[in-house]
């Protein structure tokens, strides 16, 4: 009884790690694919970094962007 419990318990552990392992190993560059697709204005801003805070056509576009995404004037 107790070598099924700690045999249990060990592949319970390890299947989790598995699990876990394996969520590590996707992608995370799809979401800047994402906005490519839907908004090239927004993905020239993204693609300027830092610089694209201080550029017109920027915060043009992103207000745009906020004003789609809450509902609201675009300001």
């Amino acid at each position: 009884m107790t070598k099924s419990l700690v045999w249990g318990t060990a592949l319970i552990i390890l299947l989790g790690a598995a699990v876990l392992a394996g969520g590590a190993s996707q992608p995370s560059s799809t979401p800047v694919a994402k906005v490519a697709a839907r908004d090239p204005e927004l993905a020239r801003c993204q693609a300027l970094g830092e610089a694209g805070g201080q550029d017109l056509r920027c915060r043009a576009a992103w207000a745009s962007a906020r004003a789609r995404f809450f509902g609201g004037a675009a300001s």
